[in-house]
Formats: C-alpha cells, structure tokens, sequence
C-alpha cells in the first residue's frame, strides 16, 4: 500500500512514467517496493516523498477499525506495521543510508529542511500516538498526513 500512495501522488501531479517494482535491486540497494518516476514537477517532490505514509495511514485507520469490530492477527499485523514500518526506514534512511535519496525520509529532509533528529522526533510522536490508540479506545487525538499537489502537512485530528 506504501508504494501505491507515492503512485496516487504521481498520477495527482502529473509526474512523467511512474513506475512501482518489487523486491528489486537499483544502485547496489535491495528494495522490498520501489516507485519510480523520471520527472516530476520540483514542486511536487515533497507530496510524492510523503505519499507513501499517508496510504499507509489510511491503511493503519482501516485496520484499527476493523480490528476494533473484530480483533484478527490480519488487521493486528496491518497495525503493527501502520505503526512500526515508517520509523524503522526513517531509522535506516537517517543513520544507515543517509545518502541514498531514493528513501523518502531523506527526500522529506531534503524538501523540508528538516534535521535527521526532527524527522525522526515526528515519526516516534506519531508512530506512538497510533500505539496508543491501539491500546486506548476513547484516545481522540488520531495524526493525519494532509498533502496537495505542493506541500504536505502532519495534522492531529480531534474528533468531537
């Protein structure tokens, strides 16, 4: 599903031959999934970077309610990866493969000019907060991923 987001992304912007691949090599790097474009507006780098989170948030939400309806190791499984997956690439894309700038999280650093430690402080407040709402079902703070066809933004939705 993440890779199906950065591929929304690129249909919503117009970026020119998007492509996904699966557990493939490019550059000396195994990729368990892999989208690719060869151009996409500058503009438009951020929303495509962030595209797959958002799709795994909407995937976390739908496995959070279903599992809430009825607990299955399948819906368990989706939220434990809508929670851990992002965390552990940012990890690996800011201490291990900094360079590499096909990892999202180094093109989010690179558009936002955010520092590593930032980025990562992000992820773990969302990752946690989703944790929690797991465990907790009156939590009522639920984090969003909000993007446009220039920007992206982390929100915290608060249902009333």
């Amino acid at each position: 599903m993440h890779e199906m987001g950065h591929q929304v992304v690129a249909e919503e912007v117009g970026a020119d031959s998007p492509q996904m691949s699966f557990f493939t090599w490019k550059g000396g790097n195994f990729y368990p999934g892999l989208s690719t474009y060869k151009d996409i507006p500058d503009e438009s780098k951020l929303p495509y970077a962030v595209g797959g989170e958002r799709m795994t948030g909407f995937t976390f939400e739908y496995a959070l309610q279903s599992y809430r309806r009825k607990p299955t190791t399948y819906n368990k499984a989706l939220m434990f990866f809508g929670c851990a997956d992002f965390l552990a690439y940012t990890l690996l894309a800011n201490y291990v493969k900094p360079d590499n700038n096909t990892y999202d999280p180094n093109l989010i650093r690179q558009e936002t000019g955010l520092s590593k430690e930032m980025l990562l402080s992000l992820v773990v407040a969302k990752s946690f907060l989703n944790a929690y709402r797991v465990m907790n079902q009156d939590a009522r703070v639920i984090p969003m991923i909000w993007i446009d066809q220039e920007s992206a933004a982390l929100l915290l939705r608060i249902p009333f």
